[in-house]
């Protein structure tokens, strides 16, 4: 058995069998996968890695994939990076031996390259738990929600609350067309409806070639699709989404407040949905619901359109203590400045 450590996609034969073996994984999800790997490449802001664990006969039998990203350039590049795992480790029949083999392998690789490393699961990685734990990680709760597209568009419709029911039909009133992004030109002008969003409430948003790279690379492919909301013609709403695998995922979204009276991010949800069940989707993910307990009007959102709350949480470990408070408390000075 070895591992190999994967910075670029060259090796196309090594690439189509990381592809196969997450496509084959039950718990295979697009941000394990070399498509997603490649939007990332060739950023000054990221330095996408994966980590590939292949038997003698050289099949891969594991998969750990993920962005390192950096919050700042020059002496601090370092100083301040983060390791982000979409959708957790991968091995073969999840075997406890081979995850806890990957486990030591990446936190002695990772830790000279970001301060900490936090795994983000998109399903249900209780299997893995006590690796985790052993291999010194923290676990925290977090949300999400999945709607089960597998039912009629009635049975969908019906669990929709009504307040959202009532949105999404004004929305038509309000003469709202729905559909998706086909140009570069529109989709720069999605990109700085969701900027200024993001900069109004104080969150970092992935550069636009992150996007372009997307939506050159990943929609001719399905696996990404751009989508808008109009008013007489006018942007006013985006949602960008990643399918895979029978899955569709909410990215990125949002919509201009100037237009919020007319719901057209309620016309988007719903769509959608709509959309991949119509194109042989099984579930509709969310993206992430917060923390339980905790207040978050984007989840009071989310659950009025149905769906099962679900909570696989994160796990974090942190390489270096000293730096990882230091950039913390830099993190939160920069964010109160803005």
């Amino acid at each position: 058995m070895q591992i190999l450590v994967v910075k670029n996609i060259e090796n196309k034969e090594l690439c189509s069998g990381w592809d196969q073996f997450v496509r084959s994984h039950p718990l295979g999800t697009i941000f394990q996968s070399p498509d997603y790997f490649t939007i990332f490449l060739h950023h000054k802001e990221f330095a996408p890695v994966a980590l590939l664990m292949q038997n003698e006969a050289g099949q891969v039998e594991g998969v750990l994939s993920g962005i390192i990203q950096y919050q700042f350039g020059g002496p601090f590049k370092h100083m301040t990076s983060r390791c982000v795992v979409m959708g957790g480790p991968l091995v073969q029949n999840n075997d406890p031996g081979l995850l806890a083999e990957l486990f030591r392998y990446f936190n002695s690789f990772i830790r000279r390259h970001a301060i900490y490393s936090q795994f983000r699961n998109i399903c249900d990685m209780g299997f893995a738990h006590a690796t985790f734990m052993q291999s010194g990680y923290t676990h925290e709760e977090h949300l999400n929600i999945h709607v089960d597209l597998n039912r009629d568009s009635g049975e969908l419709w019906n669990e929709v609350h009504k307040q959202k029911r009532y949105e999404v039909k004004r929305a038509g009133r309000e003469g709202l067309t729905f559909g998706p992004i086909s140009n570069l030109t529109e989709l720069e002008e999605s990109y700085q409806l969701l900027k200024n969003i993001y900069t109004r409430i104080k969150l970092p948003l992935f550069p636009f070639s992150v996007f372009e790279n997307a939506f050159n690379g990943l929609a001719p492919k399905g696996m990404a699709c751009f989508w808008a909301a109009y008013s007489e013609g006018k942007l006013i709403a985006t949602m960008y989404t990643l399918s895979y695998n029978g899955r569709i995922y909410d990215y990125f979204a949002g919509g201009d407040n100037l237009y919020s009276h007319k719901f057209p991010n309620s016309l988007l949800s719903w769509q959608v949905m709509l959309w991949g069940k119509s194109n042989g989707m099984t579930l509709f993910d969310w993206g992430g619901a917060g923390k339980p307990g905790q207040p978050y009007g984007v989840r009071d959102f989310k659950e009025k359109f149905g769906g099962q709350l679900v909570n696989f949480g994160r796990y974090e470990i942190i390489h270096k203590p000293l730096l990882y408070r230091m950039a913390k408390g830099a993190f939160k000075f920069i964010r109160h400045m803005r």
